[in-house]
């Protein structure tokens, strides 16, 4: 297991960062073993959201407008139909990417309960010698 820092967000979401300390399973120079662990000393908390919260909350704000076009043009009757289907068309591609960009969240992706976290250093034992 190879150790990791780590960005943390007030979404709850994280990024892994560089690499800090290399394991014994590494095989060849150069490559890792592939489990990622955190490195305690080097967890950066930030206050912000991270990149995909910030641009599924953009695509939310071009939903609602959309939405509230469509109802709009729909209260003053058939003047704009091919604006209402238009609309309606780019309201369900915004929703799908809306849940594509939900399903890419790291916090999202690791979910394996409700109380799970990316694993740290602290939750490693130490390996048992071999007699």
């Amino acid at each position: 297991m190879c150790y990791y820092a780590r960005t943390d967000y007030s979404c709850g979401d994280w990024r892994w960062g560089n690499m800090k300390l290399r394991c014994q399973r590494q095989h060849r120079m150069g490559e890792t073993c592939g489990a990622k662990l955190a490195d305690e000393q080097n967890i950066v908390w930030v206050s912000e959201q991270c990149r995909t919260c910030k641009d599924i909350e953009v695509k939310q704000r071009r939903l609602q407008r959309e939405l509230d076009n469509i109802a709009r043009w729909q209260r003053e009757g058939d003047r704009f139909r091919a604006s209402i289907e238009k609309a309606q068309r780019e309201a369900r591609q915004l929703r799908e990417m809306i849940d594509d960009l939900q399903g890419k969240r790291a916090s999202i992706v690791f979910q394996v309960r409700p109380d799970a976290r990316p694993p740290t250093m602290s939750d490693v034992r130490p390996p048992r010698a071999v007699v």
